[in-house]
């Protein structure tokens, strides 16, 4: 094997491991300060859980859960182990074919005599009826809570498409479509979310509304959103908007698409802008358990396991794919011509695109690259957008990846460069792939074939058909994918400068 199709294998191995440490089995667990199994007190009389160091009183009380989205099978595994018999009922929204993906992990499995009920729906993270009825039940148990129960809230991402409940006249299918052109657009995932509410018969607080009654609503969140925002997070269903933020019609005049909707969709959105007051649960809590600083954290310690200079350079990452190529690129330059001696510390410091306070951090990590002559690995997380131009099929990861490789292949001081974009819910967009490696490897191995052309390339670009194109170069080499993970803290990507 040659060293750099090594490298390649190094980072999907350190992919790999980072998505790992996200698994809700390491999250929801007493080494993340989650002590849910009950305690007895010294006098036998209290029943209480550990959680984050606060102590929660269950004594004669009713436990309940209700989850959506791509990791709330492994929380409610987690969960319903902790808990047994003081778990009486539930409901879980997850994706369509997760059941099936992991029959077999151990981690992954209710018990056989499970109170909890779980409906799978939104194939390809679009609502459908399933995931409605899946909303419709989780609103109603809410509702039936009284000063004797607890209801224990999972959330993950995917957790939006999970629980659609449009608010009356609006259908699902309206929602849908608007949302889609939305996205279609480049709108960010805030951005979508704060439609969604605005929209939304059961997000933004409303499901803490309904459950008002309960001793205790406590909400277990996996964030895959860029600052944990839990208002923003599948919707900030136990957590009415308390950022600052634009409003559903300022996001929808700025993709210029508000004065098209039909009236009475303009008149929801209107109506939403009065933040009706929201009564939720007395205690009503809500915890980040895992976000992507720990997916982060655990690829520097496997890329030091494959003899690399790690360095964690974001994880806030956001922007359009051609927006972030152009970043990466004009960075990954001014390391070259830092390197041959054209750049001093202070111009690598103004073109150093990330928070200026990590630079010096930043600054001894490629220093000590030269004297140690092992690899720099740049380590970046969050969300980017994609403005879909085609009817192709593809994801940002994809995108970014495949664009990255062009830069690669065409410019000479790159071609000791190598990607990897993947999204750690193991979905890109609507495909089966989590994401790809960019390298010059990549084109140069399309252009093996004498009849592809750099003008082909551009073409499955402009078509947004980033998937295909890996799909079909070389049985798919180049490609990431891993499957459903049972995660989601957003995408991973990983830099590695040779």
């Amino acid at each position: 094997m040659s060293a750099k199709l090594q490298h390649i294998q190094n980072l999907r191995h350190i992919f790999q491991r980072s998505v790992e440490a996200v698994r809700p089995a390491q999250l929801l667990s007493e080494a993340n300060q989650y002590a849910l199994r009950p305690q007895v007190s010294t006098d036998g009389r209290r029943l209480s859980i550990q959680i984050q160091g606060k102590t929660l009183d269950i004594t004669r009380k009713h436990c309940h859960v209700v989850g959506f989205g791509k990791a709330v099978l492994g929380m409610a595994v987690q969960l319903e182990k902790s808990l047994v018999k003081r778990l009486v009922s539930g409901v879980l929204s997850i994706p369509q074919g997760t059941s099936e993906r992991f029959r077999d992990v151990p981690e992954m499995q209710l018990s056989a005599g499970t109170v909890i009920d779980v409906i799978e729906g939104a194939p390809n993270n679009q609502p459908d009826e399933q995931a409605l009825e899946a909303a419709k039940r989780i609103k109603a148990l809410a509702a039936q809570m009284t000063e004797n129960d607890i209801l224990f809230v999972l959330i993950s991402g995917g957790g939006s498409a999970l629980l659609p409940l449009p608010r009356p006249p609006l259908t699902l299918g309206e929602k849908m479509q608007l949302v889609r052109r939305l996205a279609n657009c480049g709108a960010s995932i805030d951005e979508m979310n704060v439609v969604r509410i605005a929209l939304s018969d059961i997000k933004g607080g409303r499901l803490a509304a309904a459950a008002r009654k309960a001793f205790a609503v406590i909400s277990f969140v996996i964030s895959d959103v860029v600052g944990d925002p839990v208002d923003i997070i599948a919707s900030g269903p136990t957590c009415a908007v308390i950022s600052k933020r634009s409003t559903a019609k300022e996001i929808l005049e700025k993709y210029d698409l508000f004065a098209g909707l039909p009236e009475h969709i303009r008149e929801l959105v209107e109506v939403s802008e009065a933040k009706e007051p929201l009564t939720p649960a007395l205690n009503n809590s809500v915890y980040v358990v895992g976000d992507n600083r720990v997916a982060t954290a655990q690829a520097v310690q496997e890329a030091l396991k494959c003899g690399y200079n790690p360095f964690i350079a974001s994880t806030t990452i956001e922007g359009e794919v051609q927006q972030l190529v152009n970043k990466y690129t004009d960075f990954l330059q001014s390391i070259c011509d830092f390197r041959k001696g054209n750049l001093n510390e202070n111009d690598l410091k103004s073109r150093f695109p990330f928070d200026s306070r990590i630079f010096q951090h930043f600054l001894k990590t490629l220093l000590m690259c030269e004297r140690t002559q092992k690899p720099l690995l740049l380590i970046l997380a969050g969300e980017p957008t994609v403005k879909v131009t085609g009817a192709g099929l593809g994801g940002r990861n994809q995108e970014l990846a495949l664009r990255m490789a062009i830069t690669s292949y065409e410019n000479a001081d790159f071609n000791n460069v190598i990607f990897l974009s993947a999204g750690t819910d193991g979905i890109d967009g609507p495909t089966p792939a989590a994401g790809a490696i960019g390298c010059d490897l990549v084109i140069s191995d399309f252009l093996a074939n004498n009849a592809n052309t750099l003008d082909d390339v551009e073409s499955f670009l402009q078509q947004s058909d980033s998937y295909n194109f890996y799909k079909n170069l070389k049985a798919g080499e180049y490609h990431v994918i891993t499957g459903h993970t049972g995660t989601n803290v957003m995408d991973l990507q990983l830099l590695l400068v040779v």
